[in-house]
């Protein structure tokens, strides 16, 4: 299918848009549009194959007069009407896209396109129809506020629930879905049973599948715990399913999104032995799209991690704020900036900062794993370590393959407590023996009376980093609220070096 623009005239799926004369035609003849909704399809033709937001369509159709979005709704309902489901798409939470080419796939190396179709309703019961859909619902929404995948609307993907899975690929070249995600709700018994599945749209095959149950005690109850659940898992896998694409190009060949990535994939590292590679992918990624905020906010990661943050400089971490502030100027709504953000303030002892740049980061995705692991680690600096944990329990339940800095920041929460044996162990699946990690088990074994493993961790500490002070880095390092909670940790390394 041709598309052409030459003279502002617009062709797209058998219709001819003619903006010189006016017209909007088929082949069969002229075809009416009122004029809100002809003036709603010449912005979005002007835009063909680009996610056009809500607001800059309000704004520009109805400039300077406040209408609700019903009026934008009715108008594309008309467009619909008129051109058929298929040419305007909804993409959630973002707005809508005249698409180019319905048979033709999207473009290479974007960002990757999920469809959730309709939940099967496997208990019978029409009247779970709505609570099912609504369980569906929820996914798209989470799903779709992690901001690093486009999530097609309840309209797009709910009319392709009733295909087989033979026939799925056909869902890819209609509505451009690179993965698809379906599953049922059951209720048998007492129980609520939720499955769900993650495919390749390309070939019909999972990826990806889990199943979900909890008690019956009312379905609303256990929704959110299970959606959330799904969600936080889903989007990991959505993911990770864009970097094993991504690892098969040449690095020339990778769009922004697949650079940032594979940035991600040696950030996530447990061994983390190039950051510097992790920023020339960042860097690329700016370089290839400016305007790409989460790439400026990774930048900045990157900046930090220099030091581990426990030893960053000032100066890195100023440079870190400042990158990631760009990022967020960017794209102020995208969660993982906001989350970095509160890490990178966290170290520069500005703890209020800290703890509000993590809710707001909450309140935009509370799905996100990595955001509600971190306020544990949050809460821990502040002195909160029980109610910490509660975080920290709640980000492994919904990610079980968790990152090893999860360990980590547990382990601290238990040492505050007085837990010292659990800290021990979670620090024990350590796979990096870094002097700080060595300094925190020394300290762990000398509370716990074990003086021989105490002195052996101590004696490991300054290998390969002579200048190592594990007495600085509990008082100066680490970014505690309180002096107290220094102490206690000081405590533990004096115990362990005989001091």
């Amino acid at each position: 299918m041709e598309i052409a623009t030459v003279d502002q005239v617009f062709h797209f799926g058998g219709y001819t848009l003619d903006l010189g004369k006016g017209t909007l035609r088929h082949a069969d003849g002229p075809a009416f549009l009122r004029p809100k909704a002809y003036a709603v399809l010449t912005l979005l033709a002007r835009h063909m194959g680009r996610v056009v937001p809500k607001s800059e369509i309000m704004d520009e159709v109805w400039p300077g007069v406040f209408v609700t979005e019903d009026s934008l709704t009715q108008s594309i309902r008309e467009i619909r009407k008129v051109l058929g489901d298929d040419l305007v798409r909804t993409v959630s939470k973002r707005g809508y896209m005249l698409a180019a080419e319905v048979e033709a796939a999207p473009e290479i190396g974007s960002q990757p396109i999920v469809a959730v179709l309709r939940f099967r309703n496997e208990s019978g019961n029409p009247a779970d129809d709505p609570i099912v859909d609504g369980f569906a619902e929820d996914i798209i929404n989470g799903l779709a506020r992690f901001g690093t995948v486009t999530v097609l609307a309840r309209n797009s993907s709910f009319s392709f629930a009733s295909f087989a899975r033979s026939e799925w690929p056909q869902i890819r070249s209609r509505i451009g879905a690179d993965y698809l995600v379906e599953g049922s709700v059951r209720r048998q018994g007492d129980q609520i049973l939720a499955a769900v599945n993650l495919v390749d749209a390309t070939n019909a095959s999972q990826l990806w599948g889990d199943r979900y149950q909890a008690a019956d005690s009312g379905f609303s109850a256990i929704q959110q715990d299970i959606v959330e659940e799904i969600v936080g898992r889903l989007a990991r896998r959505v993911s990770n399913a864009g970097l094993q694409q991504a690892s098969r190009k040449p690095v020339t060949s990778l769009a922004a999104y697949e650079l940032v990535l594979r940035g991600v994939a040696l950030v996530r590292d447990p061994a983390q032995t190039d950051i510097e590679g992790a920023r020339a992918f960042f860097e690329a990624a700016v370089a290839k799209d400016p305007a790409y905020g989460l790439a400026h906010i990774y930048v900045g990661l990157t900046c930090a991690l220099k030091g581990e943050f426990e030893e960053s400089s000032h100066a890195d971490l100023i440079q870190a704020r400042d990158h990631v502030a760009r990022g967020l100027a960017l794209s102020p709504d995208q969660a993982t900036g906001h989350r970095i953000q509160s890490l990178v303030r966290l170290y520069m002892r500005e703890h209020d900062a800290a703890e509000h740049h993590l809710r707001t980061a909450l309140e935009l995705n509370p799905c996100d794993a990595d955001c509600i692991e971190q306020m544990g680690l949050v809460l821990t600096m502040r002195g909160r370590p029980f109610e910490a944990l509660g975080w920290l329990a709640r980000a492994i339940r919904i990610d079980p393959m968790i990152p090893h800095w999860y360990h980590f920041d547990r382990s601290m929460a238990l040492y505050m407590m007085g837990d010292y044996r659990p800290a021990a162990e979670a620090l024990e699946l350590a796979t990096r023996p870094t002097p700080w990690i060595r300094t925190r088990l020394a300290a762990c074994y000398a509370q716990l009376g074990e003086m021989d493993e105490a002195r052996r961790q101590a004696t490991l500490i300054n290998e390969g980093h002579p200048d190592f002070s594990p007495i600085d880095y509990a008082t100066k390092a680490m970014p505690f609220e309180s002096p107290d909670d220094a102490a206690h940790l000081a405590e533990g390394i004096r115990l362990a070096l005989g001091a």
